[in-house]
């Protein structure tokens, strides 16, 4: 199951202007990392990765969480995935964006949202992209911008100190790069 929704991920990945496959990727490779630092359930967290953005691929519907979460529903109920683990994906998905309730609470929740968080870390040059060729940011605009957004991310990060250790090296380069302090 976990390869049929990999490959229709990424298939969905292809022709977009943002790198939704290295960035869904991250998601997944930090999840499952985060799984095994912690003890969580390892094919939640793996499953939640594959589909937390699906609608915002498909559509770039800005407040997808919920469409996500309902699209990754309809997708196991397909599988015969069990009720209670879809149940458990959902509640991922849904508590995965930084600004929006329900706030994580379970550890595969926690690794999701830490996961993603993490995965723009590993994306500074696409964001910085998206800042000067998409936005036509001025270099002073551009610069406040990644400053608010890898502060989002790396307090993202910090709801669990596996994440924000993995996440420091990286961020303080980014800070860095940036003059910040």
């Amino acid at each position: 199951m976990i390869n049929k929704i990999k490959s229709m991920i990424l298939n969905l990945c292809e022709g977009h202007d943002w790198p939704w496959k290295e960035h869904i990727e991250a998601v997944v490779h930090y999840s499952k990392l985060l799984a095994e630092k912690t003890g969580a359930d390892e094919e939640i967290v793996e499953v939640a990765a594959w589909l937390h953005d699906i609608t915002k691929i498909k559509t770039g519907e800005k407040n997808h969480e919920v469409s996500s979460s309902e699209e990754a529903g309809k997708i196991l109920e397909g599988f015969g995935y069990p009720a209670d683990k879809i149940k458990k994906v959902k509640r991922c998905i849904l508590a995965h964006p930084s600004d929006k309730e329900p706030a994580p609470e379970t550890k595969e929740e926690k690794i999701l949202f830490a996961a993603d968080g993490l995965s723009h870390f590993d994306m500074f040059l696409a964001h910085a992209r998206s800042s000067f060729v998409q936005r036509n940011l001025s270099v002073d605009e551009a610069r406040e911008r990644l400053i608010k957004k890898y502060g989002k991310f790396w307090r993202k990060v910090n709801i669990m100190p596996e994440a924000a250790e993995i996440a420091k090296p990286k961020y303080n380069a980014i800070k860095l790069i940036l003059g910040e302090d």
